[in-house]
């Protein structure tokens, strides 16, 4: 019996580092596990590294039975790339008049500037890999939501819609892009009504698309962000420590939008008036999507003005699990609205270890949160509602509850990336009916 064929559209994959990548590799891997053939098709890796970076420790941890087929961006990526040998003389002169001149000579029909460039070589390479090896499934990951019409153009193929965040409004501030009955908002329509699945990564961008869309609510599920899962258990508190406690924060600082000033301002007066040996707060990860920031956001972290504050630099996947071993607590520091779930929290979750969260607290993020024993939420973002959370993770930490660890690390692992896709991969394998062989405990490989 052949394997069900899923073709996968993923416009970041590894060795990008965007923050979108650790769910999809997820999703490759998940399927491939379980028994399917995987392709995915994705953006050219050299260009993740003018515009973004790479981790090439992420590409490591690609199944090797996941099949990548790399396509040029088509020039959706063109305003972002740092070539310089790549710019004209108008484009060094006055960039925002290039980009806008640039924009406006390859506006198309489709609803998203510049990406929808990635149209015609992905749309190609689907329809080939269909041909050679056809698809049962699709699946489009999103955003940049071309990505689904990339998925819509092999016709009766099923397809699935990933949406890592929402289309149709801004998630940090709930405002509407477009209206239900506008060109946008009927195209969008048209995909979901006709998908095979619509998968959101929290209930309440869940919601919101049920009741803009009653007439696809039943095809829309919540398949949440999970975390690949520690080995071992439990990293146990080891009461007061001699060298002090260190808070780490991990991830993309989108420094615009999140709580940052008024972290360090609670930060400042927690440690002003700190007994004992000084803690540290250390940050790891870029500083922006892109990784560039203003001079002044490096200077936030090297001018010594704010006691124990560190930016360690970015970090690769194979590093991610000695960090975590290596800081008592972790930071949460997550942009507002209530639809933000934030990349990272399932992650934290699945470590066992303190959470301090700096965000506001009618976000999504609040749900997983709200029951994890060891959750030091600031009740407000003052300087003093951010300090007396971190003063409370401290002094629980002091207290070494070894059972108060126990409980939140088996409440963590519930948002380990296995729990979480395995049972919804399963259910799509029982209606394309794959054919569960054993497998080699030490290779994963089917046996037979």
């Amino acid at each position: 019996m052949a394997k069900p064929h899923l073709l996968y559209i993923a416009f970041s994959f590894p060795p990008s580092t965007a923050s979108s990548v650790y769910r999809c590799m997820a999703v490759a891997n998940g399927f491939v596990e379980q028994g399917w053939d995987v392709t995915v098709v994705t953006l050219s890796d050299d260009i993740w590294s003018e515009i973004s970076g790479t981790d090439s420790g992420l590409v490591q941890s690609i199944d090797p039975r996941v099949k990548v087929v790399h396509v040029d961006d088509g020039g959706a990526e063109e305003p972002n790339r740092r070539d310089l040998r790549r710019y004209s003389r108008l484009r060094i002169e006055a960039p925002y008049l290039w980009k806008e001149l640039f924009r406006r000579r390859h506006r198309n029909d489709f609803p998203e500037d510049i990406h929808h460039l990635w149209f015609e070589p992905a749309m190609a390479a689907a329809r080939a890999i269909h041909t050679q090896r056809p698809a049962d499934l699709v699946m489009a990951s999103a955003s940049p939501y071309i990505s689904f019409k990339v998925a819509r153009s092999l016709g009766e193929v099923p397809y699935i819609l990933d949406y890592r965040d929402a289309w149709a409004f801004n998630t940090f501030t709930g405002a509407q892009n477009y209206a239900v009955d506008s060109p946008h908002g009927l195209l969008e329509a048209d995909y979901l009504r006709n998908a095979h699945q619509i998968w959101y990564v929290n209930e309440p961008i869940r919601a919101e698309y049920a009741r803009r869309h009653p007439d696809a609510a039943a095809l829309m599920r919540v398949v949440p962000n999970g975390y690949d899962q520690r080995n071992g258990g439990p990293k146990m508190p080891l009461g007061e420590p001699s060298t002090g406690l260190r808070f780490g924060y991990l991830g993309t600082l989108q420094y615009t939008v999140v709580p940052l000033d008024e972290f360090l301002g609670g930060w400042d007066l927690a440690t002003g008036m700190w007994d004992g040996a000084a803690p540290e707060a250390v940050f790891r990860g870029k500083l922006s999507p892109t990784g560039l920031v203003p001079a002044e956001v490096l200077e936030m972290f090297n001018s010594g003005r704010h006691q124990g504050l560190r930016y360690d630099g970015p970090i690769s996947k194979r590093e991610v699990g000695t960090f975590y071993d290596s800081v008592d607590a972790l930071l949460l520091i997550l942009p507002p609205g209530k639809y933000v779930t934030g990349g990272k929290t399932a992650e934290y979750l699945a470590t066992g270890l303190p959470i301090i969260s700096i965000h506001d607290l009618g976000s999504a993020a609040t749900e997983m949160l709200k029951d994890y024993p060891l959750w030091f939420p600031a009740k407000d973002l003052t300087a003093e509602g951010v300090a007396e959370a971190i003063r409370r993770c401290a002094e629980t930490i002091g207290r070494a509850d070894a059972d108060l660890w126990r409980a939140a690390w088996d409440y963590g692992q519930d948002f380990a990336r296995n729990t979480v896709l395995i049972p919804v991969i399963n259910e799509l394998g029982a209606q394309f009916a794959v054919e569960k062989l054993p497998q080699d405990h030490k290779t994963g490989e089917a046996t037979a």
